[in-house]
């Protein structure tokens, strides 16, 4: 294996950092026959690096985040198949010690910002689920004692923090169903419908990177869609396309997506 020539396929800059990182553990897992894990990246990333690390015929390399629908995964190097139970991965609950009246919500920001604020690296957590009075953060497990230790507060509520592995405890994530009529499959098409944008916003903003398809960065606005493509859009949120129906009276076509919410 040309440890170099791998990292000079990556551009410059924190991409080639964090492959690099993963490619070390990639190398320990096979020189030392054990499980090595990355920390937390998006999933764009970690398909990008899976893909570059296939030649690696001796291990196996699984991606995992806590279930099977994170947003942000580890990646796990073994030299024999192994559970996703074996991911270092914790969940930590943080809850309200009490609920007052015209509380305000505390949003996903103000949970990551409180952890980030105990000097915690942003790799080191993963996907934060919010419910009504609580939030499940998935994280490394070296850092779960200390998060359960200190963390007395989130903006400016108090709070306990504490691991959990109920399943129960993981909070459903949120969707509606949305029928739409679009001119095309196209992405810009379709992305203006889902999120009531003008055509030639949603076309600038696909243009400047901030859309993904599946994870995976898209800058074609002629880009098409197909059944169960996740769309996201940065900034305004992400749908899948559930179901693509037949023509309208006008030739436009209907399609059924599920937004998160």
């Amino acid at each position: 294996m040309d440890r170099q020539a791998l990292l000079k396929s990556v551009p410059e800059g924190e991409e080639r950092l964090l492959f690099a990182k993963a490619l070390d553990q990639a190398i320990f897992a096979m020189k030392r026959r054990e499980p090595a894990f990355t920390d937390f990246m998006d999933r764009a990333k970690c398909a990008r690096f899976r893909e570059r690390l296939q030649g690696l015929r001796e291990l196996e390399i699984t991606l995992f985040g806590g279930t099977e629908d994170c947003e942000r995964q580890m990646m796990g190097f073994f030299t024999e198949p192994l559970a996703a139970e074996e991911f270092p991965i914790k969940i930590v609950k943080i809850r309200r010690k009490s609920k007052k009246f015209g509380q305000t919500d505390l949003s996903h920001r103000d949970y990551l910002g409180s952890l980030l604020g105990l000097g915690i690296d942003r790799g080191k957590v993963g996907d934060i689920l919010v419910a009504e009075d609580t939030a499940v953060c998935f994280v490394a497990e070296e850092i779960s004692p200390y998060i359960t230790a200190v963390l007395e507060q989130v903006s400016r509520t108090a709070v306990v923090a504490e691991e959990t592995e109920q399943a129960e405890d993981i909070p459903q994530r949120q969707t509606e169903a949305r029928r739409l009529t679009v001119a095309s499959m196209r992405l810009d098409a379709v992305a203006s419908e889902a999120f009531h944008l003008a055509r030639g916003k949603t076309q600038t903003l696909i243009h400047a990177e901030k859309a993904q398809v599946n994870w995976n960065i898209v800058t074609s606005t002629s880009h098409l869609l197909k059944e169960g493509d996740l769309v996201s859009l940065r900034g305004f949120g992400r749908f899948r396309v559930k179901e693509i129906g037949g023509r309208t009276k006008k030739d436009r076509i209907g399609l059924e997506i599920e937004k998160y919410v």
